[in-house]
């Protein structure tokens, strides 16, 4: 038993022993692989909660580290209500920033003058037709005063229209009309070449009626019927002078005749009490061709006075052409001529004035040019013509015949006739106003019946006067309509011949078409206004009653329209309703607030913001104060009816207001708007900005404004003196913009007196250039091309590239560069593809291409390229061609002749003082406006350059900067106050001293914006500051928030792996005491 014993303890001490081995090692394995499998699926779980629930321990382990991990959350989540509360507080004061904005708007509208300024029309009429609303439609704007009027017609009143002219009819609209010249429309010469059409002419008008310089007139072509074919010229504008068409072109072209738009017949054209003036031009000094645009302005005689005057319009301006003219009638006794200027909205105009005669004589149209003659356009009778061209037998004298031939002696075919007594001749067709007519004429004696007994009964039949219905010197019959313009006469001539003979006048067409050179006369409208004939060039006069636009629409002789403006108080009322309900909208959010709510033992969430309470404290303080520098009657809005209840909301009491805006409207309006208001005329309010404070100011001048100035040092009573000349150049050195002036000092030319000098020297500070760059080379063809110059249809392979030979090729490629009217930069280019085919317009169609039409490419009649800006005034344009081969349009500069640099006109004046001296003077005051003058020969006494002086003073004794007129007060300097910042006044004063006081006042709509400003305004405002502040503040919790997220992350990954060590640990053990149960059982066996 002891042996037996012994041996089994032996054999369990062995097994434990072997048992230890195997856990210690883990070499067994089966126990090896179950292990690794169990590992596996407690590890899969490692990173969440749920995966590791108690496998082997039984235990909820996701629940317990949640309630771990929830501990440590709940200082995020007290971080996180309170980022609620903050974007809750931040939403609220969101909303109520809107609200203050669209209060702001509100107190914006009622700042503004205009917000009064604002009045009603109504009308009515004693016209038995109309109703005053068809008669005129009658507007109001804020310069307006309350009033009545009265607007009549006498019979004498007419509507303005626009001008209309028609040309003549043409058989086709795209055949070349051989016609060849230049005319003028509006200013603006109009070019016509003879392989032009009636669509090519319609075009070019309508070109010139585009950009700054538009003529106002569109062309149109109108076709009656295939072959009537018409032009039509119809003014842009209303107006008996809207539209001016003049003929440029010499006697043998007379262009307006050969269009049918004007007959040969002249007169004066802008007829004085004892003479005529020419057209206006913009410039005195300039040659009229470059003023006008014509290429080929007239030369030639002329007769004024029954003197003779040489006129060269290419070369001569309207000074030199003025002193011709002035030298052939002074020196005859017949007269006198001279330049006067006319300015109107600050442009200056010029005219030939000529006095002491009514007589002229024109030659090559150069008066008609000029404006001193014009053409009539009158009206053209409609012709019809037959076809047949009919002769008389050689007994009855051979020949055509004429209205005196018997029927008879007509050859009717072989010198022989055979018209029968008794045949009849049918007259069908339609008179001049289409009514349908018909007639017979019968042939009763042969031998006695003449071709006039015909010619009567047509006249009868189709309603035309004697002499109507005639015989040509073709031998046809000729019928013309005796009421001149479009006409619907229509004639067929049907000889029966019932007798069997062969008598035909042919088929009776139209030669002539009948038509009105001038379809509508361009008129101005006249009415009556408060008993005051007015007339005015469009039928919207708005410059009579100010503030008003009368539209007329209709006139009738007798009838008058009563018109009443008054004040829209009404509208004003609405607006102090926006500005009252806009107001109360926030007072009732702010109270809301503020207000304790008994179920839920809560304030609103903005209750403890002391933003809000001073927020709620600055605009009721505004409402409720009385308003600063005011009259203690007029002050508070309680006073008009504008009044607050006990929640502080205000209402507008309609009949209170209402009668107060109507019996001292300017009184509340002060209520509202910002007034400033002067105690001396030499000074006046102009401006001010939510720096400025409502005062009473005392104005004082140390330094009056004043213009850059300088009188010349020499009398020109008698001009430069002849035989000198003289080059003035003014520089205006705010703009950079210069002119320069040459005068000639010869009786004929315009520097010869004082008045020729002024007037030269406006018109060209006037005058606003276009800027034109000129190539510096001149291209020629070669000889086997016909040599001369290029064109802008030459063929790239024929231009003179050197040594009379060209060496371009297809493909060779044209580069070039420049920059825009505003400088913007242009890099292109254009490929020659076929050099026998494309020509020099292809290339100057890509620059304008390029430049976006906003310049002309051209070749000039040297055979120089031409880049010309298409808008008038300082330009940037520039251009620089890399040419292929020996190709080379030089270098393209304004500086190469022909070449002007655009530029607007100078603010700059000439005039002359007492002693006839020239007085130059900047139209601007002030440091910031001067002009630099320098002369050839000092002729003149203006060398020198020459700068204005500033306003220089005070405002309510503080420091104040000057600008030209304008004295403005200056911000404090750091830690100091002033009242008077950005208050800006005019000074006209031309002494130095005290000026008076300058009192601002400030209504409850201006105070109430600048507040409102203060509180949202997006930088500084007090609004603004708190709602950043809450963000930022919600920005850091959020950071935080992320911050402990990530932390409370790393804890829940700690406790996971924490807990699967557990399970492991718990897993080994189970394993070996499953072992060991295994072991110990075989031992128990």
């Amino acid at each position: 038993m002891i042996a037996c014993y012994y041996q089994k303890e032996q054999y369990r001490n062995f097994i434990l022993l072997i048992v230890v081995e195997v856990v210690t090692i883990e070499r067994h394995e089966n126990f090896y692989q179950q292990e690794a499998t169990h590992r596996e699926n407690l590890m899969a779980g490692a990173t969440g909660t749920s995966a590791i629930g108690g496998l082997v321990s039984g235990l909820d382990t996701a629940t317990l580290i949640e309630q771990l991990v929830g501990v440590s959350r709940r200082r995020v989540d007290l971080v996180v209500n309170n980022q609620t509360l903050q974007s809750n507080k931040l939403t609220a004061f969101q909303s109520l920033n809107t609200q203050l904005s669209a209060f702001q708007e509100t107190a914006k509208t009622l700042k503004d003058s205009d917000t009064f300024d604002v009045f009603k029309t109504s009308a009515s009429t004693d016209s038995a037709t109309f109703t005053a609303a068809e008669i005129a439609t009658i507007t109001a704007t804020a310069e307006a005063s309350p009033g009545t009027h009265t607007l009549s017609f006498t019979a004498g009143s007419q509507l303005a229209q626009a001008r209309q002219l028609s040309s003549e009819s043409f058989t086709t609209s795209d055949t070349a009309l051989n016609l060849a010249g230049e005319f003028v429309i509006n200013g603006t010469g109009i070019i016509v070449s003879a392989t032009d059409t009636l669509t090519d002419i319609i075009s070019t008008i309508n070109t010139a009626n585009s950009g700054t310089d538009a003529t106002g007139i569109t062309a149109t072509l109108i076709s009656v019927s295939d072959t009537d074919n018409r032009m039509i010229l119809t003014s842009d504008s209303t107006g008996k002078d809207a539209f001016n068409i003049l003929d440029a072109s010499s006697d043998a072209q007379n262009i307006l005749e050969g269009l049918g738009l004007a007959s040969a017949t002249k007169s004066i054209k802008n007829a004085t009490s004892d003479g005529a003036e020419s057209d206006e031009f913009s410039s005195s000094s300039s040659a009229v061709e470059s003023l006008l645009d014509l290429t080929t302005a007239q030369n030639g005689t002329v007769v004024i006075g029954g003197e003779n005057v040489v006129i060269d319009l290419a070369v001569e301006s309207l000074s030199t052409i003025a002193t011709n003219i002035n030298a052939a009638l002074t020196g005859a006794l017949k007269g006198t001529a001279a330049v006067v200027s006319t300015t109107t909205d600050g442009v200056t105009t010029y005219q030939i004035d000529i006095n002491g005669t009514t007589t002229f004589a024109d030659t090559n149209n150069i008066l008609e040019t000029l404006g001193i003659l014009k053409r009539s356009q009158g009206s053209i009778a409609e012709v019809h013509t037959g076809s047949t061209a009919n002769t008389q037998t050689t007994p009855a004298g051979g020949g055509v015949v004429t209205s005196g031939t018997t029927f008879d002696g007509i050859n009717t075919g072989g010198d022989a006739n055979n018209v029968v007594n008794s045949d009849t001749i049918t007259l069908v067709g339609t008179d001049n106003t289409g009514a349908a007519v018909s007639g017979t004429y019968t042939i009763t004696d042969r031998a006695v019946d003449t071709i006039d007994n015909l010619l009567t009964q047509i006249e009868s039949t189709f309603g035309l006067g004697a002499g109507s219905a005639t015989i040509d010197e073709a031998g046809k019959i000729v019928i013309t309509d005796d009421i001149v313009g479009d006409s619907q006469l229509s004639i067929q001539i049907i000889t029966n011949n019932e007798g069997g003979g062969t008598l035909d006048f042919g088929t009776v067409s139209v030669t002539t078409e009948g038509y009105d050179m001038e379809v509508t006369t361009g008129q101005d409208a006249k009415v009556v206004i408060d008993g005051v004939a007015v007339t005015r060039t469009s039928n919207s006069i708005d410059d009579v009653i100010r503030g008003v636009t009368l539209d007329v629409t209709r006139v009738e002789n007798g009838s008058t329209v009563n018109i009443t403006i008054s004040r829209d108080t009404a509208k004003i009322k609405g607006e102090v309703d926006k500005f009252t309900t806009a107001y109360n909208e926030i007072i009732e959010n702010v109270n809301q607030q503020f207000a304790f709510n008994e179920d839920t033992k809560k304030a609103g969430i903005l209750s403890g913001e002391s933003t809000l309470r001073t927020i709620k404290s600055i605009i009721q303080n505004t409402l409720s104060k009385s308003i600063p520098l005011l009259p203690t009657d007029g002050n508070a809005l309680s006073l008009i009816g504008v009044t607050s209840d006990k929640f502080g909301k205000l209402s507008v009491k309609e009949s209170k207001f209402l009668s107060e805006i109507g019996s001292d409207f300017y009184a509340v309006k002060r209520m509202f708007v910002a007034e400033g208001t002067t105690t001396n005329n030499e000074i006046s309010y102009v401006s001010h900005t939510k720096n400025t404070v409502a005062g009473n100011y005392a104005v004082n001048i140390n330094t009056f404004a004043s213009q850059a100035s300088k009188t010349g040092s020499i009398v020109l009573t008698n001009g430069i003196g002849a035989g000198l000349t003289d080059t003035l150049t003014i520089t205006d050195t705010s703009s950079s913009r210069i002119a320069t002036i040459s005068l000639d000092g010869d009786p004929s030319q315009n520097g010869s007196t004082i008045d020729n000098i002024v007037n030269t020297i406006n018109s060209e500070l006037a005058t606003e250039r276009t800027q034109t760059l000129v190539g510096s080379v001149a291209n020629s063809k070669t000889t086997g091309a016909g040599g001369g110059v290029i064109t802008a249809n030459t063929v790239f392979n024929t231009i003179n590239t050197g040594g009379d030979a060209n060496d371009l090729s297809n493909d060779d490629v044209i580069f070039f560069t420049g920059t825009t009217r505003s400088g913007l930069s242009i890099n292109d280019s254009y490929t020659i593809s076929d050099v026998s085919t494309d020509t020099v317009q292809n290339f100057l169609s890509a620059i304008e291409s390029a430049y976006e039409n906003s310049v002309s490419a051209t070749i000039n009649g040297s055979g120089e390229i031409v880049l010309t800006d298409v808008t008038n005034g300082d330009s940037q344009i520039s251009l620089t061609i890399t040419e292929p081969g020996s190709l080379d349009f030089g270098t393209v500069l304004t500086s190469n002749f022909g070449g002007v640099t655009g530029r607007y006109a100078l603010e700059i004046t000439a005039s002359k003082d007492e002693s006839d001296k020239l007085v130059l003077t900047h139209d601007s005051y002030g440091s910031g406006f001067g002009f630099t003058t320098t002369e050839a020969n000092a002729l003149l006494g203006t060398v020198g350059t020459y700068t204005g002086v500033d306003v220089a003073g005070t405002i309510n004794g503080e420091a104040a900067t000057g600008n030209g007129q304008l004295l403005t007060g200056d911000a404090p300097p750091d830690s100091s106050t002033t009242s008077i910042e950005d208050l800006t006044i005019k000074v006209t004063s031309t002494s130095t001293g005290l000026k008076g006081n300058v009192k601002l006042t400030m209504g409850v709509g201006e105070l109430m914006y600048n507040d409102v400003d203060s509180i949202t305004d997006q930088f500084d405002g007090l609004l603004t500051i708190r709602m950043d502040g809450l963000q930022d503040i919600i920005d850091n919790m959020q950071k935080s928030i992320v911050a402990s997220e990530g932390r409370l992350a790393m804890e829940t990954l700690k406790l996971n792996k924490q807990f699967v060590a557990l399970e492991l640990n718990l897993s080994k053990l189970q394993s070996v005491s499953s072992f060991l149960a295994q072991q110990l059982g075989q031992l128990a066996k």
